[in-house]
C-alpha cells in the first residue's frame, strides 16, 4: 500500500511538472518536405515520435514471433519425419532378421532418405536383394550406400565382395577385395574374405602367403590356422604334379618357402616325398624319410620307404631293419621290410616279414604280397588262400552263404 502511494505521488508530481513546462514554453517544431509543411509544439512532436517508435517496434516484434513460430513448426514436422523414418528402419531390420526379404528391401529403401543411418539402410537392402537374387537391385543399393556417407567405400566394398563370394563369383570377389585392400590393407575382415576366396579358388600358394597376416591380426583361432596351413602346404605340394614342365624346380622352390613347422610335419613331408618319387628323386626321398622318422614316426612314411627304388637297396634294407630294434610290433614296418627284401631277392626273409606283419594286423595288402610271392615260389594252393583272404578283407568280409562242393 505504501509503495502504491509513493508511485501515485511521483506520477502526480511528474504530471504537474510537465503541465508547468508546457505552459512555460510549448516549443516549436517545423517539418518541411517539398510543398508540404507540418507545424506543431515540441511536446506534441515528441509524443508523435514516441507513438511511431512503439508502432514500428511492435511490428518487428510481431514479425519475429511469427517467423520463430514457423521455424518451430518446420522443426516439428522434420522431427516427426525422422522419427517415422527410424520406425520404418526398425521395421525393415526386423523383417530382414525374420527372413522377409521383400518387405525388408522395400521398407529399408523407402526410409533411407530421411534415416539417420542411410548407409545401414542401403547395405541391408542390398543384402535382402541378394537373398532375392536381384543383382541389379544390389548394384543400385550399393551405389546409393556409397553416396550416402563419406568414407563408406570400405564398408560398401566389403559388402559387395561378401555377396559376390556367396554367389560363387570368386574371381569378381577377389577383384573387389584387392581394390578394397588398397585402402584397408590390415582390415581383419578383408583378410578373412581373401582367405575364403583363395580356398575356393584352390590357390594354395596364396593361402600360404596370407597365413602370416592371418596369424598377426588373429583373424582365426590358432587351431584353425594350423589346420589351414597344413592343408595348404600338402595341397601346394601335390599340385606340383599337375605342372607340365619344371616340376623339380617348382618343387624345390616351394619346399624352401614352406614354414619351418610344416617342413617338420610328417604329413607334409609325405606329400613332398610323393612328389620327389614322381620326379624320380628316389635317393633324395629316401634321405628325407629317414631324417623325418628320427623326429616323428609315421606309418605313411614307412609305407613310402618300402616303395622306393634307390641306388643302394641293401643299405636301404639295413636302415629299415635297424628300426626293428625299437619298433618290433609295427605291422607297417614288417610290410616295408618284406618289400625291401623282395628287392634284394631275399625270398625267405620277405615271406617271414610279410607273415609277421599279417600276424600283427590283418591286411588285404599284405595278403596280396604273400599271394603273389607264394605263386612265384610255386605254392599255388597257399597263394590262392592268401588272395582269397585278402579279397575278403578288402570287401570287409562276406556273409557266410551255402556254396557248391568242390
Amino acid at each position: 500500500m505504501k509503495r502504491v502511494f509513493i508511485v501515485s505521488l511521483l506520477v502526480l508530481l511528474f504530471s504537474v511538472a510537465l503541465v508547468a513546462a508546457i505552459e512555460y514554453d510549448p516549443g516549436y517544431v517545423l517539418l518541411s518536405y517539398g510543398q508540404y509543411t507540418l507545424e506543431t509544439s515540441i511536446w506534441v512532436g515528441g509524443l508523435v515520435f514516441l507513438l511511431l517508435f512503439f508502432i514500428v517496434y511492435g511490428f518487428f516484434s510481431l514479425l519475429r514471433r511469427v517467423l520463430s513460430g514457423s521455424y518451430a513448426l518446420s522443426a516439428w514436422f522434420s522431427d516427426r519425419g525422422h522419427r517415422r523414418s527410424q520406425q520404418q528402419t526398425t521395421r525393415g531390420l526386423i523383417a530382414f532378421i525374420e527372413g522377409n526379404w521383400k518387405k525388408a528391401q522395400k521398407v529399408l529403401a523407402r526410409s533411407a532418405e530421411k534415416s539417420e543411418t542411410p548407409l545401414l539402410n542401403y547395405l541391408i537392402a542390398a543384402r535382402a536383394s541378394h537373398a532375392l537374387g536381384e543383382s541389379n537391385q544390389i548394384k543400385q543399393y550399393l551405389k546409393q550406400a556409397e553416396q550416402s556417407a563419406s568414407g563408406a567405400g570400405i564398408a560398401v566394398g566389403l559388402t559387395q565382395a561378401e555377396l559376390q563370394l556367396r554367389s560363387g563369383h570368386l574371381e569378381q570377389s577377389l577383384a573387389t577385395l584387392m581394390r578394397v585392400r588398397k585402402n584397408a590393407d590390415k582390415h581383419p575382415y578383408v583378410l578373412n574374405l581373401l582367405k575364403q576366396v583363395y580356398v575356393g579358388l584352390k590357390d594354395w600358394s596364396e593361402v600360404l602367403a596370407l597365413i602370416p597376416e592371418l596369424r598377426k591380426y588373429k583373424v582365426l583361432a590358432v587351431e584353425q590356422l594350423d589346420k589351414l596351413e597344413l592343408q595348404a602346404s600338402i595341397a601346394s605340394l601335390r599340385a606340383i604334379s599337375k605342372l607340365r614342365s619344371k616340376q623339380r624346380e617348382e618343387l624345390d622352390k616351394l619346399w624352401q618357402h614352406l614354414p619351418k613347422a610344416m617342413k617338420k610335419n610328417s604329413q607334409v613331408v609325405a606329400a613332398y616325398v610323393e612328389q620327389l618319387i614322381a620326379t624320380g628323386e628316389m635317393n633324395t626321398a629316401e634321405k628325407q624319410i629317414r631324417d623325418q622318422l628320427k623326429l616323428d614316426w609315421s606309418k605313411e612314411l614307412v609305407t613310402l620307404y618300402g616303395k622306393l627304388i634307390v641306388s643302394d637297396q641293401h643299405k636301404q634294407l639295413l636302415h629299415a631293419e635297424n628300426w626293428l630294434l625299437e619298433r618290433n610290433n609295427d605291422a607297417t614296418l614288417f610290410l616295408c621290410l618284406g618289400r625291401l627284401s623282395l628287392r634284394n631277392e631275399l625270398w625267405g626273409k620277405a615271406r617271414e616279414y610279410f607273415e609277421s606283419s599279417l600276424k600283427l594286423e590283418n591286411s588285404g595288402e599284405v595278403c596280396a604280397e604273400l599271394g603273389r610271392l607264394m605263386a612265384h615260389l610255386g605254392d599255388h594252393e597257399k597263394s590262392s588262400e592268401y588272395f582269397q583272404k585278402g579279397l575278403l578283407l578288402t570287401t570287409h568280409g562276406l556273409q557266410e552263404l551255402p556254396m557248391p562242393k568242390n
